[in-house]
Order: structure tokens, then sequence, then C-alpha cells
């Protein structure tokens, strides 16, 4: 009870507050700066023109809490899913076991997400980032796998031939020739974050999931569109930010 009240009171809370509180074109500026310092200025423009849209949609507030709930999930499931990586990444052994746990993991239905989430949590908004965050993990925990397994042998040899830690190996070759791989990973954990506050919606906070299971019962289509629209807006704006980065950092490295 302590740690779901210590998540949801001292840090969700507050942090969707704060998003809360940001004016609306201060939040678009940042968006577009972001997807602009991340993928240059074609991802900018896009981001810029599909959250203007989102914020003349009318349902700026249920928008703002979505990107809340998704960069909640996203960010512990880094947390969790880029360590668990490295370390299975150091083992063939341990690399199929968890690349075979990831594989299982897709396979289940995204309901079944939600039973140990309710199980744990309660519902609340702790519960429904926990949900996600399960969802989220497994890209980013697979692609550092396959990333980090794909760096060629020849470039560790010469690391280990130059006398570098296991450590400086890992920071200065294996990462940086693996980031291009991670980057698709960090891609997909949003897309799937986007889609599982979806369903997320049955079991607790008031975002366009919450909206869109209200409204499919009913014959409101206009604004079903708009609702699904904007959570498509936004996990496209990250998806073309993000997949930008990845081409320049590949031919940066001469990997593509």
């Amino acid at each position: 009870d302590w740690l779901r009240w210590f998540l949801n009171v001292k840090i969700l809370i507050p942090f969707r507050d704060a998003l809360l509180w940001v004016p609306t074109p201060a939040f678009v500026l940042a968006i577009v700066a972001f997807a602009y310092g991340v993928g240059g200025r074609k991802p900018g423009i896009y981001a810029a023109v599909f959250f203007t849209i989102v914020a003349f949609s009318g349902w700026w507030d249920r928008s703002v809490i979505t990107l809340y709930t998704v960069i909640s999930a996203v960010i512990l499931a880094t947390l969790l899913g880029i360590p668990l990586g490295i370390a299975a990444a150091r083992s063939e052994k341990w690399s199929k076991r968890v690349l075979l746990a990831c594989d299982t993991a897709q396979t289940f239905p995204s309901f079944i997400y939600l039973i140990p989430a309710i199980m744990l949590f309660g519902v609340n908004d702790v519960a429904v980032v926990f949900s996600i965050l399960i969802f989220a993990m497994v890209p980013l925990c697979r692609y550092t796998v396959e990333g980090l397994r794909s760096v060629p042998p020849e470039m560790t040899e010469s690391a280990d031939m130059s006398g570098a830690t296991r450590r400086q190996k890992m920071r200065s070759v294996q990462l940086p020739i693996a980031l291009p791989t991670m980057a698709v990973g960090f891609n997909q954990a949003i897309i799937f974050a986007f889609f599982m506050v979806i369903i997320a919606a049955f079991i607790g906070t008031q975002d366009l999931g919450q909206e869109l299971q209200r409204t499919l019962a009913g014959t409101e289509m206009g604004q079903n569109f708009v609702l699904g629209m904007n959570v498509s807006l936004m996990a496209l704006t990250f998806d073309l930010a993000i997949s930008s980065w990845a081409e320049k950092r590949k031919k940066s490295l001469g990997l593509g």
C-alpha cells in the first residue's frame, strides 16, 4: 500500500499536474523542439502540425493526460528493460532465454497485462502505468539484446586488444554501435504504450482511452474519429522523430 501511495501521490499525480499546468502554446513548442532536436527539420514540422491539430481538437487536457501516462510508463520501461537487455546480452544462453520470454510475452492478449496490475495496485493511475510498463518493456529489452549481440566481433576484439575493461567496451564500443537498433525498440515501446493506453482505460485514468471506451458504445462517430486521431497523431510524432534519428545514426556509423 505504501508503494502504491508513494508512486501515485508523490510522483505520478505531481507529474500529471505539472504537464497540465504548462500553457498549451509552450507545450506544443516543447514537443516541436524535441522532434526538431532529435529528428531534424522534417519531424519538427510534422510535430508542429500534428500537435496544433491536437490542441484545437477540443480534447487537449485529455491528450496531455494520455501523454503523461505514456511518458511515465516508457521512462520506467526504459529504466528496467535496457539494463535487463544489457545484462542478458553478455551471455548467449541468457540472450536466448530473454528473447524467448519476449516472444512469449508478445503472444499474450493485451488484456492479460491488466490482471497483475489490478492485483498489485487496484484501480488507479499506478495500475495503468504498470500495465503499460510491462507491455512496453518487451521491445526495449528485445532490441537491446539484438543490438548488442549484432556488434561486429572485430570491434569488440579490437577493444579487448587495447586493454579496455568490460565497462569501457560497453560504453565506448558496443552501446554506440547498438544505439540505432535500440532506438527501434524505444520507438516500438512508445507505439505499444499508446496502443495499450486505450486498453488500460478499463482500469482507471481520465485520458483519451477512457473517452474512446465511453463513446464506442454510442453513435458519436465524429467524436470517436477525433479521439482516435489525437492518439495516432501523438504516436506518429514520436515515431517520425525517433526513426529519423536512428537512420541518421546508422549512416554516421556506416551501417546503412
